[in-house]
């Protein structure tokens, strides 16, 4: 079926709509039959151009411009019969009217956030204040563009209570659009930076634009210094609320003095604390609220990481994204870690337009002079190395086509005692120039694919109706239970699930809002559970009163077979008779079991004995209490094997890492890759004995390569001695010897081309982590859990 917008009607759309996922990047599919896909033309590539991908995926909903070239290439797929196609003149537009037409359905506070740097960390810190007391809907990373925006606000749902949407532009007349999307009742602004100038014919011109998202909020948070700011403000009629901070303790919020204890943060830190302090002020935190989570604010850690120099000065790397905006919060935080007054800049390949400069232009000194990114530069920069070929036009002292040939010349450069800022798009992975120039790193690395994570997520979430409580007790199986909790939270979890009270805590600090369950908690950790909104297990009755005497929602955990902890049938009068007075009433979170064997069908019977047992004592307790509590028992295996038995929850543990579900193996992609590096290789001739106890012998003549890795790094000692081979350049490569506690040796007699510097492969997408396992005869579970703290963590997105 075919219509055309806007001769149909937008609240007909919205109906038929309202419940699909809108997508605009075809790389972030999860559910084909709940997808709207719009097909967006773009600098690079063009949305048309994957319809007939996303159709042979199970899409049938398409957004796509109205007849022309784009559409013709596709005509045979458009033309199918079980096709749904919307043909308008401009996709994204309707994009954005859709968007905005599903913010009207919502009457809550939406608080909007512009200004040139530091609205995305404002938003996030806005989210921690909030997050304890309300429902909050905010945009998700950096979302602030024309295509960012609305499907920020597309994730708006009915039980939201506060709704926070950043708002980023680039030239005049894009507020107007967003502002029409977000529709702001309140607001804040941060800054006017140098950020994208060349948009702009005054810094006038761009205040008053970034200022119009603002028309018709009833009050907007404003440095109380920035006088221009709040006569604009009040042109609109618009309350502006001046905020002034006094170093780490004191923040004035219209004059009115808020006494609190502020992170030790850098200057440009603080300044975003003190705004999203103010506006969680002026919608409705109390004092004590806002200091209980004022710890929690922390910098973005994907971002600005200061590391020591090998030359005495500090080495910033911020190789995430590159665009003008980017890059003046960037420059504002070197300057501000800039202890001698000497910053070198490394600039990589900026997005394309933040140059923005006609293309008639044919003088070079005429174009670096006008350039907005040397106007940005200005005198903050004192050498300038340039990396990319559009970046040859700023005139750079140094300059370099590829991050390779930087790369390849950094030991003819000279750095003294200076700060050093790496900036650059993820995709030219700079980064390798910031290790390069920081002091030498521990060589062994634990890579976390989120997005493979979210992907894995998702294929366990369609295969349920059920919410989902995360584990990620154990620093997340090893994975760094902060950046997977952010990374589960993003797409959609339910629950965390941790071991003890100190894990919970961590998550607060670092910013996470989700419901938090605590497995293993103890009366005397109750109070600061309540501190930190933590809902402990309890096992037995006395635990039970002294929870709920604390302010606590608790986990009832009963024991059906597992042997470990948990209310035991015999015990289940006693907390019947307690659970039945009023006070509990509203105090149980859930009532749950763990399965003892899911996985395995040879005990298949004992485990539906347990679900028996368990659906048995929850209509027990169900009958005593007034309103029944969530249930679940499924652990990832279950999920699989089980999933008539889902209940209102399941718990999503290794499968998360694509590890230790047989049947869903082919949907799962692998999460976690551990490599190492050849530190040495040597010639030895045969009869030579290597490692401790000489418990490795070189049969004939042979070469050892020496691992940076060994036990307290988390390679099991019962995977040396040849029982497990690791892979080099494709090539299998066994160990020789014991596993030492910081090195390994391998035999690679028969790979002459591996040398000092190859990376190693412990295990990975190429090197299932169950064969290590089966080699050290454990689990998977135990092998992640011992991988090492000084073993670096590196996230990825893509």
């Amino acid at each position: 079926m075919t219509r055309h917008y806007p001769a149909i009607s937008i609240a007909e759309f919205y109906d038929q709509y309202k419940a699909f996922d809108l997508l605009v990047d075809s790389r972030r599919l999860t559910d084909p039959d709940r997808t709207l896909f719009f097909a967006l033309p773009g600098e690079r590539t063009d949305g048309h151009a994957f319809i007939e991908e996303l159709y042979g995926r199970g899409v049938r909903h398409f957004v796509v411009e109205k007849e022309g070239a784009r559409t013709q290439v596709h005509s045979e797929v458009l033309r199918s019969k079980d096709i749904n196609l919307v043909v308008t003149e401009n996709p994204l537009g309707f994009l954005q009217d859709i968007a905005a037409f599903h913010r009207q359905q919502f009457n809550i506070p939406v608080l909007g956030i512009t200004g040139s740097n530091g609205k995305t960390i404002v938003k996030d810190w806005l989210v921690t204040l909030l997050g304890n007391r309300f429902a909050v809907c905010s945009s998700p990373r950096s979302f602030n563009s024309q295509i960012g925006v609305p499907l920020s606000v597309w994730q708006l749902k009915p039980h939201h209570e506060i709704a926070i949407f950043e708002a980023g532009v680039s030239r005049s007349g894009e507020m107007r659009k967003l502002a029409k999307i977000i529709q702001p009742t309140c607001g804040a602004f941060t800054v006017l930076g140098q950020a994208h100038a060349a948009g702009f014919r005054s810094e006038e011109e761009k205040l008053k634009e970034k200022i119009g998202l603002f028309a018709g909020a009833d009050w907007v948070v404003v440095p109380a210094d920035d006088n221009d700011s709040i006569g604009l403000l009040r042109k609109l009629d618009v309350d502006p609320v001046r905020q002034l901070g006094f170093g780490r303790r004191l923040v004035e919020v219209n004059e009115i003095p808020l006494r609190l204890d502020f992170p030790d943060l850098p200057s440009i830190y603080l300044d975003n604390a003190y705004t999203a302090v103010a506006a969680g002020h002026m919608l409705g935190l109390e004092l004590e609220e806002i200091a209980a989570a004022l710890p929690a604010l922390q910098p973005l850690g994907n971002r600005l990481e200061q590391r020591e120099g090998l030359h005495g000065g500090p080495v910033i790397n911020d190789s995430y994204s590159n665009d003008l905006s980017a890059l003046a919060a960037a420059l504002d935080f070197a300057v501000a870690q800039n202890p001698d007054d000497h910053l070198t800049l490394i600039l990589g390949s900026l997005q394309p337009g933040s140059f923005n400069l006609p293309s008639t232009r044919v003088h070079a000194q005429n174009e670096t002079a006008e350039d907005p990114v040397s106007q940005l530069l200005g005198p903050r920069v004192t050498r300038l190395i340039t990396v990319g070929r559009t970046n040859k036009r700023l005139g750079a002292q140094l300059h370099y086509d590829t991050p390779e040939a930087l790369l390849a010349d950094l030991i003819n450069l000279s750095f003294g005692k200076e700060t050093i800022l790496v900036k650059g798009a993820s995709s030219e992975r700079l980064g390798r120039v910031a290790d390069a120039l920081s002091r030498k790193q521990h060589r062994t690395v634990l890579k976390i694919d989120l997005a493979a994570l979210r992907h894995n997520f998702n294929v366990y979430r369609k295969s349920v109706d059920a919410g989902i409580i995360v584990m990620v007790k154990a620093s997340a199986y090893g994975g760094g239970a902060l950046p997977v909790a952010r990374a589960v939270g993003d797409v959609g979890a339910d629950y965390l699930a941790v071991a003890y009270p100190d894990e919970g805590t961590d998550l607060r600090r670092g910013g996470v809002t989700l419901p938090v369950m605590v497995l293993n908690a103890e009366p005397y950790a109750f109070g600061r559970m309540r501190d930190d909104a933590l809902e402990p297990v309890v096992h037995s009755v006395t635990d039970l009163r002294a929870a709920v005497s604390s302010g606590l929602r608790v986990h009832l955990e009963l024991d059906t077979g597992m042997g470990r902890l948990g209310f035991r049938p015999e015990a289940l009068e006693e907390l019947l008779e307690e659970l039945a007075k009023p006070k509990y009433h509203r105090a149980i979170a859930s009532v749950f079991t763990h399965l003892a064997a899911s996985e395995a069908e040879i005990h298949d019977a004992f485990t539906r004995e347990q679900l028996e047992d368990f659906d048995s004592a929850c209509g027990r307790i169900d009958e005593v209490l007034p309103t029944s509590p969530a249930r679940h028992a499924l652990n990832t295996n279950g999920i699989t094997r089980f999933p008539d038995k889902a209940y209102d929850f399941v718990r999503l543990g290794i499968g998360l890492y694509g590890i230790g579900d047989a049947t869903r193996a082919a949907m799962l992609r692998t999460v976690l890759q551990l490599t190492t590096r050849v530190t040495a290789v040597y010639d030895r001739p045969a009869g030579t004995t290597i490692g401790y106890g000489r418990r490795g012998k070189l049969e004939r003549k042979g070469r050892v390569a020496v691992l940076a890795i060994g036990y307290a790094d988390g390679l099991p000692r019962l995977a040396g001695e040849g029982r497990f081979a690791v892979m080099i350049n494709g090539h299998l490569a066994p160990t020789i010897g014991s596993v030492c506690m910081d090195m390994t040796m391998i035999d690679v007699t028969d790979l002459p081309e591996v040398m000092a510097g190859d990376e190693a492969v412990v295990f990975g997408p190429e090197l299932p982590i169950d064969v290590l396992a089966k080699a050290a005869q454990t689990i998977p579970y135990e092998v992640l859990t011992g991988i090492g703290e000084r073993v670096h963590r590196v996230y990825s997105q893509e």
